[in-house]
């Protein structure tokens, strides 16, 4: 449940658990920015179970930026280190000769955007303080620099490719900005473009004001959205309307336009509060622009709040979140919340609970899965009478039903 307090208001928030349920947890968040819905989202990102280099890069970017939200224990904070640490070695493994990165272990070519999103990550991590291997960044910058140099449009007449083609080529003159060797020939030779995409305006306009060149950037969107009309989730820059509209806000941060920052921070906020499916690089990306937000403002939580009419510790803090766990019993109970400080507060009541019975309808959606079990001669065979150490296997066959689209780089998981 969530509520906006304004300045020297009260609000009550009220929760259920069902009685059935095992896993739960109750968990406050008080926001001075519009809401992350921080826990869900971290919580998505640590239990994602897949690990092409996308997923890796996704579940650990936007740890780089958690202590910018709220206060980090001990506990936590190694907990953190660890997962980026591991992250960052992994990654190491992915890397090709040329410097460019692949999408699955194995993979023969770099993958152009994920190379881009996997250095990000990298230059990234070593800012905020981790040990990166300068030789690994060496080889991605020289590739980055080539292929920046050799890049060129595509036909305008394939639509669906051309802004594909130009936003890869802007987030890659982007990353090589933040990693202090920008590529000015291959960005002015872009900016002079007639038809950019709304998406490669943005990111180019990012590489400019990473550069100071502010002036550059705001001729790039001066009549461009803000918003993105939602598009395909099967393209070549794993992108989504989410992703996009969070890379927005980054950039407005970037040219220090604060206000029309806090307004796309609305935008980007009601994206991640949404209970709809979200990609791991849209809660990434989404993650980090808010978290460049969270740094960027001044100012203070101040509040009071009670638990079921118990006052609890009155609240000052100058992190931009605050997070507190509430005990499971009693089942059912009220927060109330009242905002002492100056600006309105955004207050969630998370409640997460496991069912004791899956009572998931299946889903299909455009693929049919058929499994069948069998022994190791082939012979069918039931799994609800198997014996303990019996050996076996489950046959799975997997087909497209849409009738219209490709799926590309699917990941199967078969629990056993």
């Amino acid at each position: 449940e969530s509520q906006w307090v304004e300045t020297g208001k009260s609000e009550e928030l009220n929760y259920q658990l069902s009685s059935g349920s095992e896993g739960n947890s109750i968990q406050l968040e008080v926001s001075r920015i519009p809401s992350v819905d921080i826990s869900r989202r971290f919580d998505f990102l640590y239990n994602y179970q897949h690990n092409c280099t996308e997923q890796l890069t996704s579940k650990a970017l936007p740890l780089l930026f958690i202590s910018q939200f709220k206060t980090v224990d001990n506990e936590e904070s190694e907990k953190i280190k660890v997962n980026v640490q591991e992250a960052i070695r992994q990654l190491y493994g992915r890397q090709l000769p040329n410097g460019g990165f692949v999408y699955w272990p194995g993979n023969a070519s770099a993958d152009e955007w994920i190379t881009s999103y996997a250095g990000m990550f990298l230059v990234l991590a070593q800012e905020k303080g981790y040990a990166v291997n300068s030789n690994v960044l060496n080889k991605w910058k020289r590739f980055q620099r080539a292929a920046a140099q050799n890049w060129q449009p595509v036909a305008q007449e394939q639509s669906w490719w051309y802004w594909q083609a130009d936003f890869q080529q802007a987030f890659r003159l982007y990353t090589l900005a933040m990693a202090g060797a920008p590529e000015h020939g291959a960005m002015n030779r872009m900016k002079e473009l007639p038809t950019l995409s709304q998406q490669a305006k943005w990111r180019l306009a990012a590489a400019y004001a990473l550069n100071g060149k502010e002036k550059a950037a705001g001729e790039l969107v001066f009549s461009a959205k803000t918003t993105v009309e939602p598009y395909s989730s099967n393209n070549y820059v794993y992108g989504s309307s989410d992703r996009d509209e969070a890379m927005i806000l980054e950039t407005l941060l970037l040219m220090n336009r604060q206000r029309e920052a806090m307004e796309q921070a609305k935008i980007v906020s009601h994206n991640l509060t949404r209970e709809t499916w979200f990609s791991t690089q849209s809660t990434a990306f989404s993650l980090m622009a808010m978290g460049r937000l969270a740094e960027k403002l001044s100012g203070t939580l101040d509040f009071v709040w009670s638990w079921n009419d118990k006052q609890q510790p009155a609240v000052k803090s100058a992190k931009a979140v605050f997070e507190k766990e509430i005990a499971t019993t009693p089942k059912s109970g009220t927060v109330s919340v009242k905002n002492q400080g100056k600006g309105a507060l955004s207050v969630d009541l998370i409640t997460r609970t496991q069912l004791l019975n899956d009572t998931l309808p299946a889903i299909s959606d455009n693929l049919r899965m058929d499994i069948r079990y069998a022994n190791l001669n082939g012979t069918p065979l039931s799994v609800n009478d198997i014996i303990q150490g019996t050996d076996f296997m489950a046959i799975t066959s997997i087909s497209n039903i849409s009738g219209t689209s490709d799926y590309t780089n699917l990941a199967l998981t078969h629990i056993i």
